[in-house]
């Protein structure tokens, strides 16, 4: 990747290969322990690591083999474009992750984490994808000495720190939101399981208490089929993707498609224009059944078919409707009961269909009084996880380029 701005001073331009090693150590005949923990690429995204897989050393896949190290970078080496990556802090010792990675080791006189800031951007990773795409005839796959001959601008190893240490700042910042979140996500969930989920359809219910239809408090309706031509380079008008939908309540609002102006200016278009607090979901594919909710937007968001949304019909039910979506395990439910041989989908009306137990009014606002600040505290919290987020990436190549100086910069994740 070549480099187009005027070097910054005190800087060197060099190659990664001259301040890195890639795929030092792997595991020898004489690896002294029993067991690995091991790491596969798609346990691995944007470097929060989902899970580990623990392996007697003879039944460890053929692919365990490389070593990883404390302040190692594990990159993909197969579709970069992914985001499949990770900043390894303190790993156990028998850590090993699968050949398709590339584990990065920085050199004496550079910074591992100003180096892994560097592969994050998105220029490299698409820079890196287009090199994949020309190495494989399946699917794009990049080797070590891709990564190797990436060009970049090299600060001395102090303004390397600080730089690392100002975007270290946002992730932690924004690490400690989505684990607040999660707390209190699993708070609400926590309270509607004992107060709702001991019971099951066909038990003997308390006085007053009911079994129902998810149709009874809200309808579903997929989203709005723009057309290839509704589609536009950048604009303030975004269109919500089933992509977009990450699961567990999550959706991305950080690169969503553009549409154009004037399509958004349909009143049938204008009927899926999404709110902060909407919940939606995954209606087809793979990801049918996930479940999201709007996070607080500046942008005019619109809902895309192959998402559904659930309009409220008793509007003050939102939190109850999306604890008992997210407590008794939905996602996955939903999944099992799309059709489709090759694609599964879900219809409205299934998911209408689907049987509630319905409380008695007092247990009922009982739980709406607990729940509702829960929800809107996690509301809150995701717009400035947006907003950080937005901040630290555009930072990002902009601090890495020596464009904007950690000197000039106002520390706004510390805020």
């Amino acid at each position: 990747m070549g480099v187009e701005n005027i070097i910054p001073e005190g800087w060197v331009e060099c190659t990664l290969g001259e301040v890195i090693s890639t795929n030092d150590e792997s595991l020898s005949k004489n690896y002294p322990h029993q067991e690995i923990i091991y790491i596969d690429t798609g346990s691995v995204t944007k470097n929060k690591i989902e899970a580990y897989q623990v392996f007697n050393l003879k039944e460890a896949p053929t692919r365990a083999k490389r070593l990883v190290r404390d302040g190692d970078i594990i990159y993909s080496t197969v579709r970069p474009d992914q985001e499949h990556y990770g900043y390894l802090v303190s790993p156990q010792i028998n850590c090993v992750v699968s050949t398709g990675f590339c584990v990065i080791r920085a050199k004496n006189d550079s910074d591992s984490k100003f180096i892994y800031y560097f592969l994050t951007q998105r220029s490299v990773t698409k820079f890196l994808h287009t090199i994949g795409e020309q190495n494989a005839s399946t699917y794009p796959s990049i080797n070590p000495d891709d990564i190797e001959k990436l060009v970049t601008y090299l600060p001395h190893l102090p303004e390397q720190k600080a730089i690392a240490k100002v975007l270290t700042a946002f992730d932690d910042k924004i690490e400690l939101l989505q684990a607040q979140n999660k707390t209190l996500e699993t708070m609400a969930q926590t309270i509607f399981k004992e107060w709702f989920g001991k019971y099951q359809i066909g038990d003997e219910l308390p006085e007053g208490w009911r079994v129902g239809k998810l149709g009874e408090i809200a309808s579903i309706k997929s989203g709005f089929a723009f057309k290839s031509k509704d589609f536009v380079e950048e604009g303030n008008m975004k269109a919500l993707k089933i992509k977009d939908l990450k699961g567990d309540g999550k959706v991305s609002l950080h690169q969503l498609s553009s549409v154009s102006k004037d399509v958004t200016a349909s009143s049938r278009v204008q009927y899926f224009k999404l709110e902060q607090g909407d919940i939606v979901i995954a209606m087809s594919g793979n990801t049918t059944g996930k479940i999201g909710v709007i996070p607080p937007h500046s942008e005019e968001v619109y809902l895309n078919q192959r998402v559904g949304k659930f309009f409220m019909i008793k509007e003050e039910l939102n939190s109850f409707l999306y604890a008992f979506l997210m407590s008794g395990n939905y996602e996955e439910k939903i999944l099992s009961m799309g059709y489709g041989s090759a694609q599964p989908n879900i219809s409205p009306s299934q998911i209408e269909s689907i049987d509630m137990i319905y409380p008695n009014e007092v247990k009922l606002l009982s739980f709406l009084n607990i729940s509702k600040p829960i929800f809107g505290k996690v509301l809150y919290n995701n717009d400035q996880i947006q907003s950080l987020t937005k901040t630290r990436d555009t930072l990002l190549p902009k601090l890495m380029s020596g464009q904007v100086r950690v000197k000039n910069i106002k520390h706004t994740a510390d805020a």
